[in-house]
């Protein structure tokens, strides 16, 4: 059976350690039965085995943990409580997808036992299997692509999912989180973090991309949760995965409770989410214009990059997908935070952990998702004749299917804007760049 790795997240790294040691009593029911206690540190709080062992055997176990996820670690109690009888002591399988509770019964029952758990007992996640290559998919017609915002894992983060299908197989797919840090903690954070953008931050805190910042919050899913994959690989692998399935098989698999059993090299236990985030874009991917191309997936490379296209207030995230030398298709959309006044959507988990990361007044919210409240105010405030996804829209449109030299060559004009039809904004060229960057550039 494939070890899942549950990913522990409290507070602003969203992690809580697991099976730390804790405490210990006995107390004698009789000569012959004695009640045993052990606590250790769980996925959001203590975890207490309480056991009766007559004539050295235990014959009961009582698992409590009101800190654990109710669906998931709190879930697995009652499994948990079995099969420390029958394995008579903390030498437990362990649950699918609850690793740090399992691993805090473990030392729970061995603090209660007065032993020192082993090693190779104490770890339940097997070195996972590599990630299987992506099917190569044989396209004759229009691509589309289509991004989502949602929350795949956990209320500290949002997701951002891309997808490019052909009808309603998927080609390609991308994978990142945004999240945020402490100020200190030395990660690269998204652009104008140190302009208007990052004004808007909580003090002491800075965000970031978990693609980008890669081996820090990989070291820290490893110190923390026991990882053996790092967050990149596990995207990487789920984006495999998805390619040459249509949308419902995706849904389909999302919907089992052990998803991440499907999935060759992947261990987050929130897998299904990130599944689900993908059926999600790829869906918004048939509302898009279609694209001509004819061949296979595996000359298509997909990449998405954050840029600051527009002033310090706000971050543009640009989606390109490529041949090579081609850019076959491209996706704009801008961050930016608002005032928590206005009748605006925030990015998912604003109304949760991640937005207590805001400073006092604003959300963060996507212009796209926004646009009929970001358009008005560029309508009001600067005569603009033309919506912002709209403006997204035709830049995209010019881009899409142009060589990338010729993309480059348009950047570096002096008004690149006057060549694209429908297009307004004077920050054009910061667009292109940014879907260039994408590509590679």
């Amino acid at each position: 059976m494939k070890r899942i790795l549950s990913i522990a997240l409290s507070g602003a790294l969203c992690f809580s350690l697991a099976a730390c040691g804790g405490s210990s009593s006995s107390t004698a029911a009789s000569s012959a039965a004695e009640t045993l206690t052990g606590t250790a540190k769980g996925f959001g709080g203590d975890v207490t085995a309480t056991l009766t062992v007559e004539n050295g055997t235990i014959t009961a176990c009582t698992l409590t943990g009101d800190g654990e996820t109710p669906e998931i670690g709190g879930a697995a109690l009652e499994e948990l409580q079995q099969q420390v009888v029958d394995a008579g002591g903390y030498e437990i399988d362990g649950v699918s997808g609850a690793t740090v509770t399992s691993n805090a019964v473990r030392q729970a029952v061995a603090q209660a036992l007065g032993e020192e758990i082993q090693e190779e007992a104490a770890s339940s996640t097997a070195a996972p299997e590599p990630a299987a290559p992506a099917e190569n998919v044989q396209i004759e017609g229009g691509l589309q692509i289509g991004q989502s915002y949602t929350a795949a894992h956990g209320d500290s983060c949002f997701t951002e999912a891309v997808a490019v299908v052909k009808d309603d197989v998927i080609v390609a797919a991308y994978l990142d989180e945004f999240q945020f840090f402490a100020s200190d903690a030395g990660i690269t954070p998204v652009p104008n973090s140190d302009g208007g953008f990052g004004e808007n931050y909580a003090d002491g805190m800075v965000l970031g991309s978990k693609r980008v910042n890669a081996d820090y919050y990989s070291d820290l899913m490893a110190s923390h949760a026991g990882a053996t994959t790092r967050i990149d690989d596990n995207y990487d692998a789920i984006q495999n995965y998805v390619v040459g399935k249509t949308i419902d098989e995706i849904d389909a698999a999302a919907s089992d409770e052990n998803a991440v059993d499907l999935v060759s090299g992947a261990t987050l236990a929130d897998t299904a989410g990130y599944l689900k985030a993908i059926a999600e874009a790829a869906r918004n991917a048939q509302q898009n214009q279609a694209v001509e191309f004819n061949g296979d997936s595996s000359q298509l490379q997909l990449n998405v990059a954050y840029a600051a296209a527009h002033g310090d207030k706000c971050f543009t995230t640009a989606a390109a997908l490529t041949d090579g030398e081609n850019i076959i298709l491209s996706y704009i959309d801008d961050f930016q935070f608002i005032s928590s006044d206005e009748d605006v959507t925030g990015v998912p988990n604003s109304d949760a952990g991640f937005g207590e990361n805001y400073a006092d007044g604003v959300v963060l919210c996507s212009k796209r998702v926004n646009t009929e409240y970001y358009s008005a105010n560029m309508s009001s405030k600067g005569g603009a004749t033309v919506t912002i996804d709209g403006n997204f829209d035709a830049i995209q449109n010019h881009l899409n299917g142009m060589s990338i030299a010729d993309a480059t060559a348009l950047a570096d004009q002096e008004n690149p804007v006057d060549s694209i039809s429908g297009a307004t904004l004077v920050d054009t060229a910061g667009y292109i760049h940014a879907v260039l960057t994408a590509a590679g550039e």
